[in-house]
């Protein structure tokens, strides 16, 4: 067990943390010993969250050695892994096993227990977020207590731990539900706004997973129709060079330094590139067409609103990034996920339908955040847990129905406040 105090930023290094100490413990028992003896613990994985849940003036703990994969059933497709595995670290396992995740969001650099307790999501209207593809977690109280925590067995706690915010103790162990393992036939094209919104339920019942990108103030989008497939792949490694590594990092790279040195080339750079996409037909693994090329260094907040409103809500969003004139050269993201009963998940009681609005720190940022969160709040949007946003616990209140509920477990399992932080205080209106 390693201990050594630390400076921490995270993946978006808009975050920034000086812990008192910082371990990375190999065992179950050296976590619970750490519990024990330590006043102020926060859990941090990859750092891949922009709101500021790692920040603490106590101790960091960190899993990254606490990731092996415990158990295997071929037969029930379940399995058994230490909260500390990143997400690519489980896909090249189950890959052995000729398993899948049935769903996932577009970046796999994350340890399941940070993406699942913050509500991490891919897109599909057929699916919830990735939380609810664990079926068991082990849960480490602040006091050490081990208690499992099963979907069958205890569904009401289940419901509420899924997305816990690192608040209700340190995850230990979780028993994820895979599939078998499955391809995926891409059709990617660009299609114009409208087109979108007049379309949208095919779009969405139509096709196993669909999302859709937008560089504004382009009239085109560029959707993404999965299906599901046993087909073999026929995805060429030349392509994947050229679209995942020269255009999609290289190019794109290269166009958005330009465009912060020269911000009035912003528009003609999004038209430019939104032009780069052409008609793509192919069938590829599962995991090469949920993840994404790692994008740039950049900053996110996203929002969660009721699908029943998103042709109302899109256009909307359109004309409020067009009216405000927002210089943006960051993909704007939009995706669906089903509803499901976890007590702080976005998509809580709702089919949902994600707006990702992403920038840089150079494009006014801190000015057309509050802008977008304005849009949000009117249109009752929930925010990502693991994003920016400045919503208080009055807010947060009046959009999950078991909030108090969930404020009273957190007491229950942590009633000396050792997993609390500053951002947490202020979520839930604990603030001294």
């Amino acid at each position: 067990m390693n201990v050594q105090q630390l400076s921490f930023s995270n993946w978006g290094e808009n975050i920034k943390s000086s812990s008192t100490n910082y371990f990375q413990p190999k065992t179950e028992e050296e976590i619970i010993t750490i519990i024990k003896t330590n006043s102020k613990i926060r859990v941090v994985g990859s750092g891949h969250s922009w709101s500021p849940l790692c920040i603490t003036k106590g101790i960091l703990l960190n899993l990254d050695f606490y990731n092996k994969i415990l158990e295997i059933n071929k037969e029930t497709k379940q399995v058994r892994a230490q909260a500390g595995i990143k997400l690519w670290q489980l896909i090249k396992a189950l890959k052995q096993h000729q398993l899948s995740l049935e769903n996932l969001g577009s970046i796999d650099q994350q340890s399941i227990a940070g993406a699942i307790s913050t509500g991490t999501h891919g897109t599909g209207l057929n699916f919830q977020i990735l939380g609810s593809q664990i079926v068991e977690l082990t849960l480490l109280k602040a006091n050490g207590e081990k208690i499992t925590i099963n979907k069958q067995s205890t569904p009401d706690l289940y419901a509420a731990s899924i997305v816990n915010l690192g608040c209700l103790g340190v995850v230990s162990e979780v028993v994820i539900q895979a599939v078998s393992a499955f391809n995926i036939a891409d059709e990617t094209q660009t299609i114009p706004f409208e087109t979108v919104i007049e379309n949208l339920n095919t779009y969405l019942t139509q096709n196993d997973y669909f999302k859709f990108w937008w560089l504004p103030p382009t009239e085109k989008t560029i959707i993404y129709q999965f299906q599901q497939t046993n087909k073999k792949t026929n995805d060429s490694r030349l392509r994947r060079l050229f679209q995942d590594r020269i255009l999609s990092v290289l190019v794109y790279r290269f166009v958005v330094l330009l465009c912060k040195f020269f911000p009035n080339l912003t528009h003609a750079a999004n038209r430019f590139l939104t032009s780069q996409i052409h008609y793509l037909n192919r069938i590829a693994e599962s995991e090469n067409v949920f993840i994404v090329p790692e994008p740039p260094k950049h900053l996110e907040t996203e929002w969660a609103f009721d699908l029943k409103d998103a042709k109302a809500i899109l256009k909307d969003y359109k004309t409020f990034v067009e009216t405000e004139k927002l210089n943006l050269s960051f993909i704007q993201e939009i995706r669906f996920t089903k509803a499901d009963n976890f007590w702080l998940s976005s998509c809580y009681g709702r089919d949902t339908i994600w707006i990702g609005f992403y920038a840089y720190k150079h494009e006014n940022w801190e000015t057309n955040l509050k802008k977008f969160e304005t849009f949000a709040t009117k249109h009752n949007g929930r925010p990502h847990w693991g994003k920016l946003s400045n919503v208080n616990s009055s807010y947060l209140k009046q959009q999950y129905s078991n909030f108090e509920k969930f404020l009273a477990l957190r007491a229950e399992f942590d009633p000396e406040n050792k997993f609390l932080n500053e951002y947490l205080r202020k979520c839930f209106g604990l603030e001294k």
